[in-house]
């Protein structure tokens, strides 16, 4: 009855271009095909006197209820790019530009679907599994900040400040919408998506299967290429203070995208994580996208070791003179060159720099050059600037690197308790967890 009701109303869905409506309680129109709700609604006569009508509404609702139960039918690189999105919010708003997000990740995730050949391709390996409607315009529906339909998208894809574009596809073709509800596929009893199983169980050669520790790869690379004043290092510090979604992300899917089974062993995460690790899933994301030289990191670039040199100076109480003595280390080395911090994926050895871990260790051989460092002479000298600093008290003081090592020590000693007991609450939480769902499951045993 209600899709009798609603005929009047003829405008497609902006979810999906159906043009197929029917009438919710309050009286709004909703796509029978997507479950899209509109803000326009339906002017009806006052129903009081009949008591039966608001039964039956309450009926269809019911029944439209336990359409949605299967919620949409999705994807696992739909998944992790619902995960990218977020993580790229996230970014956002630790105050990196949105061209991050949407000019550089988008285009590095829409390289990697093409180059796995999940979208952006001649033959797409899920399209044809989906059943969907050609649009009849040309509106796009490519923004991946809407909900994911990337997998659906034949645009042509292009690099932002590379100079390069990718091949595009012989035969440029309409977007297709995906069918959220499709009453003729269902997903895995062992997924919530529809390629879970399958997904865990690939094993494609030449394939850099996606992963959660990829997606910071993902994001780290993006941040190289903007050239941002985060670094590696400060993004999985973000990550561990929980200011970038990567432990427990899958929380913020939409509601209708089901998860279980096979899909919480590929988006569930319960280790932090590791430097070496993302900073080698970097290499060898960007090697397998085949990308262009990164944009190069000069002087005047945040990434530089002189500037991170005085940045890091600064953070852990070093005198500011030591700088000029960085910076002679840093031209000696020949690692302040252009060509030696650029990131070129597609050099014969691909690699990029460590830069934070450049610049602290620059700063340690500085140290080392100043005091040996040898657990004799630091003390020694120490013990002399602290004659000198009670002796000549209106002069500027001298650095005492004992009365810095006991400041800093306490500091760092204070940070190292706070961060155990973040990780034993979180070690806690999940151990809860699990020992709940693993009492749950004795119950049906």
């Amino acid at each position: 009855m209600d899709l009798e009701e609603a005929e009047e109303f003829r405008e497609r869905c902006t979810q999906c271009a159906a043009v197929s409506w029917g009438l919710t309680d309050e009286g709004k129109y909703y796509c029978t095909s997507c479950h899209n709700v509109t803000e326009r609604s339906k002017e009806v006569i006052s129903t009081e006197a009949i008591p039966n009508t608001k039964i039956q509404a309450i009926n269809r609702g019911l029944k439209r209820k336990r359409k949605l139960e299967k919620g949409w039918d999705w994807y696992v690189c739909e998944g992790f790019q619902h995960i990218l999105y977020q993580q790229a919010e996230a970014l956002k708003t630790l105050g990196v530009g949105p061209e991050l997000k949407n000019e550089v990740l988008h285009n590095f995730w829409k390289r990697y679907l093409q180059k796995s050949k999940q979208a952006y391709c001649k033959n797409p390996v899920y399209t044809s599994r989906r059943k969907a409607t050609v649009l009849e315009d040309n509106s796009s529906h490519s923004e991946w900040d809407s909900e994911p339909e990337l997998l659906s998208d034949f645009s042509c894809f292009s690099f932002v400040e590379s100079g390069t574009e990718s091949q595009p596809d012989v035969h440029t073709r309409k977007p297709f919408p995906i069918n959220k509800a499709s009453q003729s596929e269902t997903a895995s009893v062992c997924s919530g998506s529809l390629d879970g199983v399958e997904y865990s169980l690939r094993k494609q050669k030449g394939v850099v299967k996606m992963t959660m520790p990829r997606t910071l790869a993902f994001c780290s690379l993006s941040l190289l290429w903007r050239r941002e004043t985060i670094t590696l290092s400060d993004l999985l510090r973000f990550v561990e203070e929980d200011h970038i979604p990567y432990i427990n992300a899958f929380q913020h899917f939409p509601e209708e995208m089901k998860l279980y089974g096979r899909d919480k062993g590929i988006f569930a995460i319960e280790s932090w994580p590791d430097y070496e690790d993302i900073y080698k899933k970097m290499i060898e994301v960007a090697t397998f996208l085949d990308l262009p030289r990164f944009p190069d990191i000069t002087e005047d670039c945040y990434l530089h070791p002189d500037i991170l040199c005085m940045k890091y100076l600064m953070e852990v109480n070093l005198p500011d003179e030591m700088h000029s003595f960085t910076c002679q280390v840093v031209k000696m080395a020949g690692i302040g060159e252009v060509d030696f911090l650029t990131f070129d994926p597609v050099a014969k050895m691909a690699k990029t720099v460590k830069y934070d871990v450049q610049a602290v260790a620059v700063i340690v051989i500085v140290l080392k050059l100043l005091f040996l460092l040898d657990d004799n002479l630091e003390w020694s000298l120490s013990t002399i600037a602290e004659k000198h600093n009670e002796e000549n008290k209106e002069d500027k003081p001298w650095f005492d690197f004992r009365k810095w090592y006991q400041v800093m020590k306490k500091s760092f000693d204070e940070k190292k308790q706070k961060w155990e007991e973040a990780r034993a609450k979180y070690v806690l939480s999940s151990s809860l967890r699990f020992t709940y769902l693993f009492s749950s499951l004795l119950l049906y045993i």
